[in-house]
């Protein structure tokens, strides 16, 4: 029995690298559903340059396109649009972003989506007054960075000046005890040379 348990353990775990050597693989473009090519049509000269993971994750998006309502749909073709028009280097940043998200757990990125929601439900003035809100938060903690930074030169200023005080007491203490001490007694005073009496007359 636990042979056979084996043997169905094994069957599994051959299976499940299997399908995920199979989700790796590149897909042809003949191999895609006539609706991704459709939705992927402008990709269509560059698609067998692309890695098996961008090609998976634009399949993804263009079977949750399919799914969209029709205005959802026209509101996907505004954004797509107004990402190429923007700069290579504010697509890079937007791309980041969008990295960074999927790397979030699920929760987390439930939880932005919701703050965003609750974001553009808001009125324009609610949205003024909570980017000022937010202006003045990164403000504090600049300020509160700079004063940190600082506070942290002070404290490495006066480290070197103690370094340098106890260097310089080192290198008198080693002084004092290289030269000879002399005692005040021993030391005499030159004569005081006086200048001849004059010549009687």
């Amino acid at each position: 029995m636990t042979k056979r348990t084996n043997i169905n353990k094994l069957l599994y775990i051959v299976i499940f690298f299997a399908q995920i050597s199979l989700a790796q693989e590149k897909a042809p473009w003949a191999d895609l559903s006539l609706e991704e090519r459709q939705i992927l049509q402008q990709l269509e000269p560059q698609w067998e340059n692309l890695s098996a993971e961008r090609q998976q994750r634009l399949r993804r998006g263009a079977n949750r396109f399919q799914l969209m309502q029709p205005t959802e749909r026209s509101q996907a073709r505004d954004q797509q649009q107004r990402f190429q028009s923007l700069s290579q280097q504010e697509q890079q940043v937007i791309n980041q972003r969008f990295q960074r998200f999927n790397g979030l757990s699920r929760p987390d990125q439930r939880r932005l989506r919701n703050v965003q929601r609750r974001y553009q439900n808001m009125s324009q003035a609610q949205r003024s007054r909570l980017r000022k809100q937010f202006e003045q938060q990164l403000l504090r903690q600049s300020n509160s960075r700079a004063n940190q930074d600082e506070a942290t030169r002070s404290a490495q200023d006066q480290q070197r000046i103690r370094d340098v005080i106890r260097q310089n007491q080192d290198v008198l203490r080693q002084n004092r005890n290289q030269t000879p001490q002399v005692r005040p007694q021993t030391l005499q005073r030159p004569n005081a040379t006086r200048p001849p009496p004059p010549p009687p007359r």
